[in-house]
């Protein structure tokens, strides 16, 4: 049996829209990637890896969540693999740099989604 507070997450998560949840998971991504930062500057390698690679599971589910109907769907698919292969640079090569050179353009996708998410809802009202 859940606790209160892990049936209000299960509950949150299930009635959020896919917009929603699609910036839940760039949230948690670039929290994550701050995260690694901070552990790495600070020689946590350990725990950066453990960071990253989770990082990589929520790229990895996008891509694995796309639709091949879309065009844009290849390109998410090729950036999403780029944001991969930068984490796995940072934690092999105990870095974060690589980290700096994507999260810019994750916090832009992140408010891209919002956008669209509150473009779609508007227009439906």
């Amino acid at each position: 049996m859940l606790n209160p507070f892990e049936q209000y997450k299960k509950t949150s998560v299930n009635t959020m829209t896919k917009g929603e949840l699609l910036i839940l998971l760039f949230d948690e991504a670039i929290k994550k990637l701050n995260q690694s930062k901070i552990l790495l500057d600070n020689s946590d390698y350990n725990n950066a890896s453990i960071m990253l690679e989770k990082t990589r599971k929520i790229f990895n589910h996008l891509i694995v969540t796309l639709d091949d109907n879309y065009a844009i769907s290849k390109e998410l698919e090729d950036m999403y693999r780029f944001f991969i292969t930068q984490t796995i640079k940072a934690s092999a090569m105990k870095s974060s740099e690589y980290i700096d050179d994507i999260l810019p353009m994750i916090k832009e996708f992140r408010d891209t989604w919002a956008e669209a998410d509150k473009i779609t809802r508007t227009s439906k009202n």
